[in-house]
């Protein structure tokens, strides 16, 4: 089982990162991870999946392969960088190459209509005819706006929300969203930082990780069961599980920000559990934080 991380680079030196099955590949990204923004972003987002148990950071698939292709680069004065679609294309087709499951990214770039580009949108068509998944973050800007790849129906999106399932003010949020995304758990999420530390961030960045978490766990699940790896239909079950609060009119602002609903993982496994197969044993993680 095989999950690509498309972010920045990676302290793979970290304590909870030590043991974990993690390839860095080649990318136009080639420096090493530092102090900067892009490799907290990305050291967090990773080990928020691949951090060891007992290391102080667990995450939710610490025994899956980790393929890592960093593609923000950290900027010359600090600031937090977009990547560029074509970048995230070529990362997105040599995860794909390479034997990815599902591919998270968690970033992209505002786009009016959330449409990729066309290199873009090619290599999100070879995922969708290789059976790969694609789980994307909307992104922060707080406005009803979409961001691609999010945006994408073959993406899945993710939104955040605070421990009680309201959507953060931060998300971003749109029409195409209601079809192809859910919220998570997205508000002072503890991970690593580079160096060795921890630290708490706040985005739909580091919801998105929840939910490719939950898609690996439910592969996993297919696999143990003598079922064909189905990223596809593991994502269609998050979305067809996910839990939507009474809301009014559902053009209305504040139930479009509910996106299609709160993520429901105990839910998403009923759905890929009907032939009875019980959740993978060993995977040495829980499915992450729901909303009750």
């Amino acid at each position: 089982m095989r999950v690509a991380v498309l972010d920045g680079p990676v302290d793979q030196d970290h304590p909870c990162l030590t043991g974990a099955d993690l390839t860095r590949m080649p990318t136009l990204v080639s420096e090493p991870a530092g102090s900067g923004p892009m490799s907290l972003h990305g050291t967090h987002v990773t080990s928020l999946l691949f951090g060891q148990p007992d290391s102080g950071v667990t995450g939710l698939v610490p025994r899956c392969t980790g393929l890592l292709l960093p593609v923000f680069r950290e900027s010359p004065d600090g600031r937090v960088t977009r990547v560029p679609q074509l970048d995230l294309a070529r990362a997105v087709e040599q995860a794909v190459e390479a034997g990815a499951h599902v591919v998270n990214i968690s970033g992209g770039e505002r786009s009016p209509s959330g449409a990729p580009n066309s290199m873009l949108e090619r290599a999100l068509r070879l995922c969708a005819d290789r059976g790969v998944l694609v789980v994307a973050a909307v992104g922060n800007d707080g406005c009803d706006c979409l961001q691609a790849p999010a945006a994408t129906p073959s993406v899945l999106a993710v939104g955040a929300a605070d421990a009680t399932g309201v959507p953060l003010g931060i998300n971003n949020w749109g029409g195409a969203y209601q079809l192809n995304g859910v919220l998570a758990p997205g508000q002072d999420i503890r991970g690593a930082a580079p160096g060795g530390g921890t630290a708490s961030l706040t985005g739909s960045s580091f919801a998105a990780p929840a939910v490719t978490g939950v898609v690996a766990l439910l592969v996993a699940a297919q696999l143990a069961a003598g079922r064909g790896a189905d990223p596809i239909a593991a994502g269609r079950a998050v979305l067809e599980s996910a839990r939507r609060p009474p809301c009014g009119p559902d053009d209305a602002p504040e139930c479009r920000r509910l996106l299609r609903g709160l993520l429901n993982a105990p839910g998403a496994f009923a759905l890929v559990d009907r032939d009875g197969a019980a959740a993978p044993a060993g995977s040495g993680a829980q499915p992450p934080q729901t909303f009750s």
